[in-house]
């Protein structure tokens, strides 16, 4: 799981956890591993394949969209994240992955319908200390704001 800080243009602390890197347009990037010897593909990245014990896997980027497999609404949720917040499964190019997810209305935040296509974006998840955490994160590709 890769992690770094970075200061923002306004002078806060910034942690990018889970994504390998954000573009310029603002969508992260996200990297899966693939290997070669079983086909297996795993997510968070990983240096050794946990199907078959081959440790020459290649390392993809994923793409922007998905499919939401579950989604929950969180109202107790650990120490920084505040609640309520949506969690959701995203099917993307063969592995699933657990996401925030960005409500079409904050102050009323509800799980995806499974089967909602939807777009990785990045945006906050949380604080620890003055250190605001960011990630990944989906939203429905059919909200708006979404016209990547």
């Amino acid at each position: 799981m890769t992690t770094r800080t970075e200061t923002t243009s306004a002078g806060t602390d910034r942690r990018i956890v889970g994504a390998g890197g954000i573009r310029p347009d603002g969508t992260p990037i996200l990297t899966i591993s693939v290997c070669p010897r079983c086909t297996r593909r795993w997510f968070p990245q990983r240096q050794i394949c946990a199907a078959c014990a081959h440790d020459e896997l290649d390392h993809v980027e994923a793409g922007r969209g998905g499919i939401a497999y579950a989604s929950t609404v969180v109202r107790i949720g650990a120490p920084g994240f505040a609640t309520p917040y949506v969690l959701s499964y995203v099917d993307v190019d063969g592995v699933r992955v657990l996401t925030h997810t960005d409500p079409a209305d904050p102050s009323k935040p509800e799980a995806l319908t499974p089967g909602t296509r939807v777009t990785f974006t990045v945006g906050p998840i949380g604080t620890t200390g003055e250190v605001e955490l960011w990630s990944y994160r989906v939203r429905a590709a059919d909200a708006p704001g979404i016209d990547r």
